[in-house]
């Protein structure tokens, strides 16, 4: 279900998912198979939580320290209690989301650090009924640490704004 490419390939393309889209998509892989996909079905549980709006077993998905970095929109936010804060604020604001993970890769940097990148779709509907929608690229480092895979840091891209 996943394919692989060997050592010498280049990976390209870059990381925000429903869970049909991503089981149906195989992801690209570089290194070890059982790691690819143990990260890649952690990667898609982050687009089920944010689909479902459901905080704390998003935050799940993220290392619970201070060593946890976001980057999006220019800014860098540094911890998990800032970045469960971020999160807290924007889907509370929601009252619907589908979060869809395309063209993702997983490249296995070691049997304990893998990064995995996409594009994302995103439609975010606001109380009012209003849906609105964004892409761009989404990347998550995850590190295992006492056998747990957690993301350490996470970056979004967005499109530059239409004038």
């Amino acid at each position: 279900m996943t394919r692989h490419l060997t050592a010498a390939c280049i990976l390209c393309g870059s990381l925000g998912l429903n869970a049909a889209t991503a089981s149906a998509q195989a992801p690209t892989v570089t290194g070890s198979p059982a790691i690819a996909d143990t990260v890649a079905h952690l990667f898609a549980g982050i687009a089920d939580a944010t689909n479902d709006l459901n905080l704390d077993r998003l935050l799940a998905y993220y290392d619970d320290s201070e060593a946890l970095t976001y980057v999006a929109q220019g800014r860098v936010i540094r911890s998990r209690a800032a970045f469960g804060d971020l999160l807290e604020a924007q889907l509370r604001g929601l009252a619907g989301a589908d979060l869809r993970f395309l063209d993702t890769y997983v490249d296995v940097l070691s049997d304990d650090v893998a990064v995995v990148t996409a594009t994302y779709e995103f439609d975010a509907t606001l109380p009012d009924g209003r849906v609105v929608p964004t892409a761009g690229t989404y990347t998550c480092l995850f590190i295992r640490h006492d056998g747990r895979w957690q993301v350490r840091h996470s970056s979004h891209t967005f499109p530059a704004s239409q004038p």
